[in-house]
């Protein structure tokens, strides 16, 4: 019997990365966010209460794990927002905290999460300081094929809101020949039933 992964979910909102790897049969042994609503919806349906903050979370004591997922926060690199980057103190330096937690506990796998304006912010260095830092502490990233942009709109999901994914593979179990592919179909037809639920108590109906 295969023995399931396990993660962390950093900036874990209310629940994406740990839903979808949940469902590959991995478990989540920590999380973290800011947001108390977010943290009280993440605790009702995922059963983990997360830390308030991750500059709370010691390295040295926190559990071991296989994958670390992070959407990390995206209001200073935003195309929408002031574009501070790194300048940012508060949220802008919050990546130097995963390096923090990876370059100590070393997991297999990264997957980080950010805004497509990420790679021209500040002219570009703020992209190139991401992928030095992974690159430094032992992760293969490279922008040709392991770092991704996604769009809910390339799965049928009927919204243009274009991300990036960074995919990092800790150096020592990388394998060349084995090439990342999202499979994404380009002729995928946009629905809007893909997001509209079913059995809704009509009390959320809009009338007329």
């Amino acid at each position: 019997i295969k023995k399931p992964l396990t993660f962390i979910d950093l900036f874990c909102g209310i629940g994406g990365f740990h839903i979808a790897l949940k469902k590959m049969g991995n478990k989540c042994v920590l999380a973290s966010d800011i947001d108390k609503n977010c943290r009280e919806i993440y605790e009702k349906y995922h059963h983990i209460k997360p830390v308030e903050d991750i500059r709370d979370i010691n390295e040295k004591t926190m559990p071991d794990f296989d994958i670390l997922c992070a959407g990390f926060p995206c209001q200073s690199f935003s195309n929408a927002g002031k574009k501070h980057a790194f300048e940012d103190k508060v949220r802008g330096t919050l990546f130097f905290d995963i390096i923090r937690l990876a370059k100590e506990k070393q997991p297999k796998f990264m997957f980080l999460e950010n805004v497509k304006h990420i790679k021209k912010v500040d002219d570009g260095n703020v992209f190139t300081t991401i992928l030095g830092a992974l690159d430094e502490i032992g992760y293969y990233i490279k922008e040709d094929d392991s770092v991704f942009e996604i769009s809910p709109h390339n799965l049928g999901i009927p919204q243009d809101r274009k991300r990036i994914i960074f995919v990092c593979i800790r150096k020592d179990i990388y394998k060349p020949e084995k090439k990342i592919d999202l499979h994404l179909d380009e002729n995928v037809v946009i629905s809007f039933d893909n997001i509209i639920e079913s059995n809704v108590d009509p009390k959320y109906n809009v009338k007329p």
